[in-house]
């Protein structure tokens, strides 16, 4: 069996050790999820992985020669390239061919009547155009249709968008088909169809290996038969689980670890007590063959327990009912963008926005926020609304200046010792207090930006892509916070599993339209899944299923249907 052997003794970074002892083999076939904490250099254990970074004690043990490709955003030299030619410069063996037939045509201009010349020439072109030209074209526009940027093919690199260019990235791996895919957080910035989409294709199409860093829970579930846990500076532990079961197993683990630990160090502290006892008295001999079997026990490391971040929000009290109310109005930018009938949020609702097109999402939220005003139509705001909004891209820090200075800019005062002691919460180090913004990693990023939030009050929350770059504890402590926030909630992410938690309703903007359900984001997939077309904001508890949803499922799922979302009398 075809398989990569890893072995790293050791790697440092600022005379700081990052990375030792760490050896595994990673065999064909494998689907592996890769899980940590964000600081703990996953992404540079990949980049070792995928030869990018070749400074340290090291081995790997490749002679397959098994191709390694690593998911990266695309930077280039020339943006002025079409995606269709970035795409394309990744066929190897097509830009080989075509240097060659360039090289040729070259050495006929000069020797129009080498007839052997021309053979060559004319039987390498026959193998261009009937197996390399018509295939790579075709893979191109089918993995370009499946991740929905079949429309950005003739567009130029300089005018398309991060996120597009994530999905870009992402066709340029599976266009190539190499042995192994190394993928680094691979549905941030990309919307919910193309994370199920790439979800589907990699469980029933890609039949490679793969190694994957991602946050998104459910994502990793659905792909990963196995999760390696790196820790900071420790060896790997190997888990033969997928990630749900590995956070039950590695807990249940990690207890008998540190029972043990505790045990050994409970069993060191008496024999030390005994061996001075008896060290200066008649008994030093037995003081001493002690003292050597205390030396030859193998000490247990003690289980590595990581701080776990805490999050929150302040909320104000009101009265009010009715937060927001849409009457027949058009949302839009130059343009109509969709419609909406009649939608009203009331206090307490907590909704997931669901969308089709990328560019409605800020529109619709800049709208709600009265930054951009509504077509034609009646939409009304609560005057005492107090909205508190997070955007993805952290929109509302000045990048160039330090966290203190952001503080600041947010009218928070606050002392410095008393700010060093805030951000414990969010687990930023002191040392962070007077760097730029920009210098930051992500997931620090993010968490300056709710600590700031935490100081401002609120009865609106509304949340663009909020666990984009947290890691899995924070995520589980953000989840905390919310359900503690008594009031309103307008969120859109891509974390399914996060949605299932949170979500109460969903607004999903379809065919140029807004329309409301009363179902989570299973219960949302499974009617699509099902072909169920039924208006759950219609149905109370005395009415009457239609006829159509009772062909289409049986009478358990009826009745399970009926109990979560019929809605009460008062």
């Amino acid at each position: 069996m075809k398989h990569l052997r890893v072995k790293i003794d050791k790697y440092e970074v600022d005379w700081n050790i990052i990375l030792k002892d760490i050896d595994f083999i990673f065999n064909q076939d494998d689907k592996v999820a890769l899980v940590w904490w964000n600081w703990v250099w996953k992404t540079t254990l990949l980049k070792i992985i995928t030869g990018q970074i070749k400074d340290f004690d090291w081995s790997l043990e490749n002679i397959w020669n098994i191709t390694i490709w690593y998911l990266s955003q695309i930077y280039t030299d020339n943006e002025e390239k079409t995606v269709f030619e970035e795409i394309k410069d990744w066929f190897l063996d097509i830009k080989k061919m075509e240097f060659e037939l360039k090289y040729l045509e070259e050495k006929m201009m000069l020797n129009w009547d080498d007839m052997e010349l021309i053979e060559k020439y004319t039987s390498l072109l026959e193998q261009f155009n009937n197996i390399w030209w018509y295939s790579y074209e075709n893979i191109i526009h089918q993995v370009a249709n499946w991740m929905q940027i079949l429309h950005l093919l003739s567009k130029k690199l300089s005018e398309i968008s991060g996120w597009e260019r994530t999905k870009v990235a992402l066709c340029k791996i599976l266009v190539e088909k190499p042995d192994i895919i190394c993928l680094d957080e691979p549905t941030n910035f990309i919307d919910m169809k193309s994370v199920e989409w790439l979800e589907s294709y990699l469980q029933n199409k890609w039949w490679n290996w793969y190694l994957i860093i991602s946050h998104d829970r459910e994502f990793l579930d659905k792909t990963c038969d196995k999760t390696y846990e790196l820790q900071p500076a420790r060896q790997i532990n190997f888990y033969h689980y997928n990630y749900s079961r590995y956070v039950n197993e590695r807990e249940k683990i990690e207890d008998i670890k540190l029972k043990d630990f505790e045990r050994q160090q409970e069993y060191i502290k008496k024999e030390e007590n005994l061996i001075n006892r008896f060290r200066a008295w008649s008994r030093a001999s037995f003081a001493q063959s002690r003292e050597k079997a205390l030396e030859r026990l193998e000490k247990l490391e003690k289980p590595y327990i990581p701080q776990t971040p805490k999050f929150f929000f302040d909320y104000v009290w009101d009265e009010n009912e009715r937060i927001l109310y849409f009457k027949e109005v058009f949302i839009w930018r130059k343009e109509p963008l969709f419609y909406i009938n009649e939608l009203y949020l009331n206090k307490g609702q907590r909704v997931w926005l669901v969308w089709e097109n990328w560019a409605w999402k800020s529109t619709f939220l800049k709208t709600i926020m009265w930054e951009l005003e509504v077509l034609d139509g009646i939409f009304t705001r609560w005057k005492w609304l107090k909205i508190i909004y997070y955007s993805q891209l952290h929109e509302e820090l000045d990048k160039e200046k330090s966290i203190y200075d952001n503080f600041i800019n947010h009218w928070i005062n606050m002392s410095e010792q008393n700010l060093i002691w805030y951000l414990k919460y969010y687990l930023i180090e002191k040392e962070a207090l007077y760097k730029p913004v920009k210098y930051l990693s992500w997931w620090q990023i993010s968490k300056v930006l709710f600590a700031i939030l935490w100081q401002k009050e609120s009865n609106f929350l509304i949340f663009d892509e909020p666990t984009n770059h947290l890691d899995y504890d924070s995520r589980e402590s953000l989840e905390k916070a919310i359900s503690n926030y008594k009031w309103t909630i307008l969120f859109i992410s891509h974390d399914r599993y996060f949605v299932n938690k949170v979500a109460q309703n969903l607004w999903i903007i379809k065919d140029q339209e807004l329309i409301l359900s009363y179902w989570n984001y299973e219960d949302y997939r499974y009617k699509l899944e099902n072909w169920i077309d039924i208006e759950m904001n219609l149905f109370d508890e005395s009415a009457e299923m239609d006829m159509v949803l009772l062909e289409k499922v049986w009478e358990k799922e009826l009745k399970r249907i009926k109990d979560k979302f019929a809605r009460k009398k008062k």
